[in-house]
């Protein structure tokens, strides 16, 4: 049995780049991986204990491009048990929380694919549970990435700032009136949507930290009923009783009263 809490440090993200070592680390290149906790669990594989116990960023399973990173640790071991704590245990002078995932998992033939994960239900240490497939999210209906190759500057309706997860959410921009690198181009077509991110923006202090690395969630269907308080919310700053209503309505259990 492994036990263990490697080090997590993504060296190409923009977060706190200034901190952050850039040299090389030697690294076995069947094990590279843009973030070092990564390519950790990649070893972990190689010395084919029966089980790992593990703490790792929540981000290594939620997110599809750092779950597909696995690579071997996917196909060998299936997360039997895990119990989701916030960083903030570990530094609580930091700028912004991330959820982080203790993990139990067991070496098996079936191994674990994104679905699995999709379908898995996480624990929180303030015992709440919660699957991804409990919602839906906002990436199977908008570009979350600039879109200036795709999307003609004529049906350029605005601009808007990219989208990555919930955290970078509460850093970032939203709406854009200046273009640089980071612009999406926002037609008539998903202008409501984007007006709903914006929204979304506004309602980050009643989010729980466990959601931080997710994509911003939505419920379509009542999204389509009051797709114009939304684009009046966004654009006026006036929350609506309807949309105050819709957000409790979608986090359910997880929505926190904490003060706007």
């Amino acid at each position: 049995m492994i036990v263990g809490n490697p080090p997590y440090n993504d060296r190409t993200s923009i977060i706190q780049n200034t901190l952050k070592n850039k040299d090389s680390i030697p690294i076995d290149s069947a094990l590279q991986a843009r973030d070092i906790g990564i390519s950790f669990l990649r070893s972990y594989e190689r010395l084919r204990a029966d089980f790992i116990c593990v703490l790792h960023p929540l981000s290594y399973l939620i997110k599809k491009t750092n779950f597909k990173a696995l690579k071997d640790f996917s196909k060998a071991y299936r997360l039997l048990d895990s119990i989701i704590i916030s960083s903030k245990e570990f530094c609580k002078d930091s700028k912004g929380y991330f959820p982080i995932i203790i993990a139990l998992y067991q070496r098996d033939d079936r191994g674990m694919n994104y679905s699995f994960i999709s379908n898995f239900s996480f624990k929180t240490i303030e015992g709440k549970t919660f699957k991804l497939n409990d919602f839906d999210f906002i990436a199977q209906y908008i570009d979350k990435y600039p879109n200036k190759k795709r999307v003609m500057e004529s049906k350029k309706v605005a601009m808007f700032y990219t989208l990555r997860d919930i955290n970078a959410l509460s850093r970032s921009k939203t709406f854009m009136q200046k273009e640089n690198s980071n612009t999406i181009y926002v037609t008539q077509e998903k202008y409501s949507l984007y007006c709903y991110v914006d929204v979304f923006k506004a309602f980050l202090p009643h989010i729980p930290y466990y959601f931080g690395n997710c994509d911003v969630m939505i419920d379509f269907k009542k999204f389509k009923a009051l797709e114009s308080c939304f684009v009046k919310a966004s654009e006026n700053k006036i929350l609506s009783p309807e949309i105050l209503q819709y957000f409790k309505d979608l986090l359910g259990v997880h929505y926190e009263d904490s003060k706007m």
